[in-house]
């Protein structure tokens, strides 16, 4: 417990009283000293209690009131007189003055030996480390009482008992009350104080929780660290187990994009890390995709949402059980800077596939940094298509359908190589610079789709009826859509 100006006040013994009641009496004693210079702020420091006689505190209140100023300006915890050996009593305007600015005035009794009052307070400093030691050692004993798959609410009790008061942990920005980009960034073990009140320590670096305290009284923020050193432990503990489970996952979500597992076994495998259906898969685009994989661990294992992640293409890619919690994962990860696109929901791993397709599409529409866009919140693509991903699907089919089976069987992208010369407003010149091939061979791979489709591109009914096709299946998501073109583009009358 800190010894301050109320507890020298409490003990009866020091026979010593305030003569400015209620100011100043949380001010924590560190050291007394008696002082007869008449200007003691040079020789004591911030803590230290003041004793004098009064031999050399001015008579006059402008006097007397710079005096205090002095005092209370170099950090001293309080001023105590002696109650009969002042030259001139302190006047009331100096004693107002005092509690103008905080500054606590005591009077001791004269037959109350200073000396008592210094080995009162260097009693109480050393029942004070005592009692700080013996509480540091039980902040550390409660970290070894809980192994570590126990839940961290518990140990956060445990600690709160120790310190007295409520700990709990919360993202910075929300203690703040602020949005994600405006709050402080908060350091390991500093300490910031909210509106509410309440005390907030780092832990560690960026997307990290910290420490929230509440309680009343005066704060020992040594011990406050000490906490947070154990529940930063705690946490990086727990961290270290999860990345083993995590690479395995991010292993697992990687066979799965390769349709490397079997359907069956699949839904057993991703059932064991708690992702259940119904799944949503997301996609976020970064250039620092190993920091956008831990942060994705980091926010769905705070909003208790389970998930399995990996990067491919530079993109990382999060699976996980449809629920309130992943949608609070995603928009914590989506923070501030970055692009996410999520799939339609879908009960069977054998739909992965078309999923990602979806969870693409919708990161490309997604021109906002810091929006999560899902698959289903597309607007149309035309006016003349349908919403329903059957029935864009089977549109799809209808024309597309025997190119796609051609494409499968022989190996070939000539879906890809119809949809960029539709883009292209069926322009040789620009079509053939963005699929990086010789004009000649784009016309060779169109005569072949114009024959495998049974329709001329030259035409412009057959054109119109293509483009549809081609924006009905990028809208069921059996299409990837292009990243580098508008998606709306138009039909020109004559092909270049």
């Amino acid at each position: 417990m800190t010894f301050t100006v109320g507890s020298l006040i409490a003990l009866p013994d020091l026979r010593t009283r305030s003569l400015t009641p209620g100011v100043g009496e949380a001010r924590e004693i560190a050291w007394a000293h008696v002082c007869e210079l008449p200007n003691p702020w040079l020789w004591l420091g911030p803590g230290a209690l003041l004793m004098t006689t009064g031999i050399n505190v001015p008579t006059t209140t402008d006097e007397q009131c710079e005096y205090l100023t002095g005092l209370s300006e170099a950090g001293i915890a309080a001023l105590a007189v002696d109650s009969q050996m002042l030259k001139a009593p302190l006047t009331p305007p100096t004693l107002a003055f005092a509690a103008h600015l905080g500054f606590p005035v005591l009077e001791t009794a004269n037959e109350i030996p200073f000396v008592t009052i210094a080995m009162a307070v260097a009693n109480a400093a050393r029942q004070e480390g005592t009692m700080r030691v013996r509480s540091t050692e039980q902040l550390y004993a409660a970290l070894s009482r809980h192994p570590i798959e126990a839940p961290i609410d518990d140990l956060l009790l445990d600690l709160a008992q120790v310190l007295g008061g409520s700990l709990r942990l919360e993202q910075p920005h929300v203690a703040f009350n602020a949005a994600p980009d405006q709050a402080a960034p908060l350091t390991p073990g500093m300490i910031r104080q909210t509106k509410s009140g309440a005390l907030i320590v780092g832990l560690a670096g960026r997307g990290s929780p910290g420490l929230v305290w509440d309680a009343r009284g005066v704060t020992d923020a040594g011990l406050l660290q000490h906490a947070a050193g154990v529940v930063g432990s705690a946490l990086a503990v727990k961290l270290a187990a999860h990345r083993t489970e995590w690479m395995h996952g991010s292993l697992l979500l990687s066979d799965l994009c390769e349709v490397s597992v079997p359907s069956e076994p699949a839904a057993h495998l991703v059932a064991a890390y708690g992702v259940k259906p119904p799944f949503v898969l997301a996609v976020a685009p970064s250039a620092d995709a190993r920091d956008v994989l831990d942060a994705s661990h980091a926010e769905f294992s705070a909003a208790n949402a389970p998930a399995i992640a990996t990067i491919k293409d530079a993109q990382v890619l999060v699976l996980a059980h449809a629920s309130s919690e992943c949608d609070e994962a995603l928009e914590a990860l989506a923070g501030e800077h970055t692009r996410i696109g999520v799939s339609a929901q879908f009960s069977d791993l054998e739909g992965l596939q078309t999923a990602l397709r979806q969870a693409r599409s919708a990161v490309i529409r997604n021109h906002q940094s810091g929006n999560v866009l899902r698959f289903e919140e597309h607007e149309a693509t035309s006016l003349f298509l349908p919403q329903g991903t059957e029935q864009l699907r089977s549109i799809a089919r209808q024309v597309l359908g025997p190119l796609t089976t051609y494409d499968q069987q022989r190996g070939t992208s000539l879906t890809h190589t119809l949809q960029v010369f539709l883009e292209e407003n069926r322009s040789w010149v620009r079509a053939s610079e963005r699929l990086y091939v010789h004009r000649q061979t784009l016309i060779a791979r169109v005569s072949r789709i114009e024959k495998i489709i049974d329709r001329d591109l030259s035409s412009m009914e057959d054109a119109a009826e293509c483009w549809l096709a081609v924006q009905a299946a990028i809208g069921c998501g059996d299409l990837a859509p292009s990243s580098d073109v508008p998606l709306l583009g138009g039909l020109a009358d004559t092909a270049v």
